[in-house]
């Protein structure tokens, strides 16, 4: 068979598959039109500067951005007079009283792993253990 003939057996085979294919034979999309935050989407449509945005993310994620604002208006709601009989500054501090639940939940799951670290570490590195023990003990001393 010739180079040619085999060529020809080849584009005829890949035409004949390329018909049957079930994907598209031809894709167009921009790339990186937009980007997502969990089941947020920002992109040219819904923000004036994705770009914009997705530095001020890169900065401040929006649950920390979220979280220092409800920090300031609890403040603020606490300096109100009869702020315990309005329903509203009421949900407010609801509200922050559940996230701060939420942190402290995983911050005591954080140090009960910090402390299975810390055995495997006794078992496995019996000096190293020793050094980040006493690099602890002097950590919680100062900090007291």
């Amino acid at each position: 068979m010739t180079d040619a003939a085999l060529t020809k057996m080849w584009t005829d085979g890949l035409l004949a598959w390329k018909a049957f294919a079930l994907a598209p034979q031809q894709l167009w999309q921009s790339i990186n039109s937009g980007w997502s935050f969990g089941n947020v989407i920002i992109n040219d449509r819904n923000s004036g500067s994705p770009q914009t945005e997705q530095a001020i993310l890169a900065e401040a994620s929006y649950g920390r951005q979220i979280g220092k604002l409800l920090d300031a208006v609890s403040e603020l709601v606490k300096a109100q007079p009869h702020h315990a009989s309005n329903p509203a500054y009421a949900e407010i501090a609801k509200l922050k009283e559940q996230i701060d639940t939420v942190k402290n939940e995983a911050a005591t799951r954080s140090v009960l792993q910090f402390c299975r670290d810390l055995d495997s570490l006794r078992l496995t590195n019996p000096k190293l253990f020793a050094t980040t023990v006493t690099f602890l003990q002097n950590w919680l001393n100062s900090a007291a």
